[in-house]
């Protein structure tokens, strides 16, 4: 997932959304395939680093989990939920290894040694 790192809470709460998906999918959860979260436009003024865009990430995503527990049940009698109800969601304690890293994907800053580095450790 990219996140502009100047994101409004709406943005930050669609890339949150996404990742919900994404860590709820059956193929991702049995593959326990790493995911990166790019908070790009490091270069900003005003711009937020990588720690406080996953703060941001784990409430939302505390919220839709604790949303999906109150939801109805699936066709199979499932709930598809990250963790127990009114637990707080750590992407450091799922079981995928989730990591935000910091750059500048365009222009005449570009830095992408973050995502490089993170690609060299797959």
């Amino acid at each position: 997932a990219v996140v502009s790192t100047q994101s409004t809470g709406d943005k930050v709460r669609e890339c949150s959304e996404v990742l919900f998906e994404v860590l709820l999918n059956d193929n991702v959860r049995s593959s326990k395939c790493p995911i990166l979260v790019f908070c790009n436009k490091q270069d900003e003024e005003m711009s937020r680093g990588p720690d406080p865009i996953k703060v941001a990430m784990e409430r939302e995503l505390t919220t839709l989990n604790n949303t999906a527990a109150n939801a109805l049940s699936d066709d199979s009698g499932a709930r598809k939920m990250l963790g127990a109800e009114n637990e707080a969601i750590k992407l450091d304690k799922l079981g995928h290894k989730v990591t935000a890293v910091g750059g500048v994907c365009v222009g005449p800053d570009m830095d992408i040694s973050n995502l490089n580095s993170w690609i060299a450790t797959l």
